[in-house]
């Protein structure tokens, strides 16, 4: 008697309901590589009782701009914008997965001519999607080649220091440009 009662409870929890699929979170925006985000789908019957024991295999409409591992885990992969699918039988659910790269950035102006002892000095930077959509809500990385020539200061301001040439690397994730810049000695000064 006792086998039968748990082979009753093994059959019935093999043949669980499915009416629909929760996945949470519905839509996923990654802004960095290297990021990864886990979705989680809830099968579900109409009264509310949920199939704990379903399996749910997972696949992505574009595996160009995301992937997703056989558990959940969505990484992204390019530019763009997809879906991620879980199924079980055939009942399936989607999220949204937008992937919102930078592409390319420019820098006005390429070339800065700058006279020592005088006040820091910003360039304009723009990042770009590959759809050369522009990008409002990234911040840049400035860097100089010579710190004795230029420094950044503050909110990304170029500092002349003493004459010379060097270039300031400018970096928006994984997008880079540069600006060539020459401190012109100050001929007042002795």
């Amino acid at each position: 008697m006792r086998t039968l009662a748990t082979l009753s409870v093994l059959l019935l929890s093999a043949c669980e309901r499915i009416d629909y699929i929760e996945l949470e979170p519905a839509e996923v925006v990654f802004k960095q590589p290297k990021a990864e985000k886990w979705l989680e789908a809830k099968c579900m019957a109409r009264n509310g009782a949920r199939a704990v024991r379903t399996p749910v295999s997972w696949s992505v409409k574009d595996p160009t701009i995301a992937t997703v591992s056989a558990k959940g885990l969505v990484q992204p992969v390019g530019d763009g914008e997809t879906e991620v699918i879980a199924k079980a039988g055939d009942v399936e659910a989607r999220a949204t997965v937008q992937v919102i790269y930078v592409d390319r950035i420019e820098v006005e102006p390429k070339e800065l001519t700058i006279k020592e002892g005088t006040e820091s000095v910003h360039v304009k930077v723009r990042a770009f999607r590959k759809s050369g959509k522009e990008l409002t809500d990234r911040k840049a990385l400035y860097s100089s080649a010579d710190r004795k020539i230029v420094q950044i200061v503050g909110d990304n301001a170029i500092l002349p220091l003493d004459p010379g040439t060097t270039t300031v690397k400018i970096q928006v994730e994984g997008a880079t440009a540069s600006v060539q810049v020459t401190v012109e000695k100050d001929k007042q000064k002795k």
